[in-house]
């Protein structure tokens, strides 16, 4: 307690003791918390006045911009997404962006296997299904190879692609499993928005519906530029 109370002293109070001390040997010095005097004698303390410099340095730290514009939150989605994956050869590397299918921007494509007139009928049909019921899609009758053209939807991260292959019954096929299944043509479109709402996963799906042979393998699937 006496230590405490002497380093609580000032400095004017400090020096005062300090010239008691060295003109009497000794000072009554009043500590509040025993609530008494108590003799400080010459030897029990050393009182001195010093300087000290310090060095400092002064700075602004830097400021985090806490920003929830769409702009990083689309960034995020594509670096989250993408991933490449073996091509024809262990040397090609196809992109592919996995977006979940309640976020992609398109949510299916639609293409006849073969540029025949009949099929052409057939994916116009589905297409105006889509649409009906709301699904963004895209429909391709430019003929290009079936492997190439699963390639190029998976680059810009379409989940599911229609093959049309018959004028009754339709492949899907999932863009991250590439499994394929067999649709009627007039349950295909409520079979793509029950997946796409979220409603239904494709693993769910799947037990619904026939499994089909793929149509293009993996070792015939192309990127095109």
């Amino acid at each position: 307690m006496v230590l405490e109370a002497l380093e609580a002293m000032g400095e004017t109070e400090a020096l005062g003791m300090k010239a008691a001390l060295e003109s009497k040997g000794d000072v009554e010095f009043k500590v509040c918390t025993l609530g008494k005097d108590v003799t400080i004698k010459r030897n029990m303390v050393s009182i001195n006045m010093e300087k000290k410099k310090e060095h400092q340095r002064k700075f602004t730290p830097s400021v985090i911009e806490p920003s929830f514009g769409i702009g990083r939150i689309i960034y995020c989605l594509f670096e989250h997404c993408f991933y490449q994956r073996t091509g024809k050869t262990d040397d090609e590397q196809l992109n592919v962006f996995r977006f979940p299918p309640l976020v992609a921007p398109i949510k299916c494509t639609v293409f006849p296997l073969v540029k025949v007139e009949k099929f052409d009928v057939v994916a116009k049909k589905i297409s105006k299904a889509l649409t009906t019921a709301g699904i963004s899609h895209i429909i391709d009758i430019t003929g290009t190879s079936i492997g190439k053209r699963y390639a190029r939807t998976d680059e810009i991260g379409v989940p599911l692609a229609i093959t049309v292959d018959s004028t009754t019954s339709v492949t899907v096929r999932d863009r991250d499993s590439k499994d394929q299944i067999r649709v009627e043509v007039d349950e295909v479109a409520l079979v793509v928005k029950e997946v796409t709402d979220g409603q239904s996963t494709w693993a769910d799906i799947m037990w619904r519906y026939p499994a089909h042979t793929a149509l293009a393998t993996d070792e015939e699937e192309a990127s095109e530029t």
